[in-house]
């Protein structure tokens, strides 16, 4: 699964995200599976371009890709984490 979003000052938004480390943990809910932990095994900066971190090659585990721009919006920053 991959969620983008935008780098804006508002709290619902993905601004904090810079701040994430390898190895934190996040969880996501849903109706249907409930609450998922996820840690973080990768963070990087691409160029937005470079759509490579989306591929969906992820050994058949569950991974999640979190996407938000930096602050100047020259780069975007990917966050990787797998179900824990």
């Amino acid at each position: 699964m991959c969620v983008a979003g935008h780098n804006f000052k508002n709290k619902n938004m993905f601004r904090n995200l810079r701040k994430l480390e390898k190895g934190d943990t996040f969880t996501i809910s849903d109706n249907n599976v409930g609450k998922v932990e996820y840690e973080i095994f990768d963070i990087y900066t691409v160029p937005p371009e470079d759509i490579s971190c989306l591929a969906q090659n992820t050994n058949n585990e569950k991974q999640v890709t979190l996407i938000t721009c930096t602050r100047d919006s020259k780069h975007r920053i990917i966050v990787k984490a797998r179900e824990v």
